[in-house]
């Protein structure tokens, strides 16, 4: 018998209760939500937490705009987190409603995991050769041309020491982009690239 069905709504009063309890226990990445097409149109898809594959929540691997409620969140061109990558973050209020938005050449997203948050003050330092070594550069705030500022257009090693950081290949914060959560990555292809050119970098925004 359930004794909570004879006491109106009290079992949905528990029931947000065990919500509560479990994103303290677990933690809450935040939310984003996915849509096939264009301007927040077509089938959409609600995530809050990381999901390796999109097929298997029933939505095509289609998305051509994007709403993020809270947090910041990384779309990968394939499943398991792999590919080429796209940050959705609070930048411009979380909305994205085409792909062009994100850098995307296309519209094929298949998986999408949260970036982890870090409450520590941005601070990166980037590195002209790998193993952390050569020319160094210390950033706290977000540098749209790294070659007018710092006469430099690459790095081979980067240090993130607080927060979260995207680092894109291209000035003014376009073209591929990688994530950098805090830890250190000792040469590019630890950050997903294929090269060390970067032409500018920015903090992620999580609010």
């Amino acid at each position: 018998m359930n004794i909570f069905a004879k006491v109106p709504g009290l079992a949905q009063q528990t029931s947000k209760l065990g919500s509560v309890l479990q994103r303290a226990f677990y933690g809450s990445s935040g939310r984003v939500t996915l849509f096939e097409q264009r301007n927040f149109a077509g089938r959409r898809l609600d995530l809050t937490s990381d999901c390796q594959k999109l097929s298997d929540r029933n939505f095509p691997e289609r998305c051509n705009s994007v709403q993020v409620e809270s947090g910041a969140w990384v779309g990968f061109e394939h499943e398991n987190f792999r590919g080429r990558q796209y940050l959705w973050d609070m930048s411009d209020r979380g909305e994205y409603n085409c792909c062009d938005k994100w850098c995307a050449q296309a519209d094929h997203v298949s998986s999408v995991r949260a970036v982890k948050q870090d409450t520590t003050p941005p601070k990166a330092q980037l590195f002209e050769r790998a193993g952390f070594s050569g020319k160094k550069m210390e950033l706290q705030d977000d540098i749209p041309n790294l070659m007018t500022r710092h006469s430099l257009n690459r790095a081979a090693s980067i240090r993130v020491l607080g927060g979260a950081w995207v680092v894109y290949q291209e000035p003014n914060y376009r073209g591929p982009h990688y994530v950098l959560e805090k830890k250190d990555y000792n040469n590019f292809s630890d950050w997903g690239a294929q090269n060390s050119t970067v032409g500018s970098i920015r903090r992620v925004r999580f609010s």
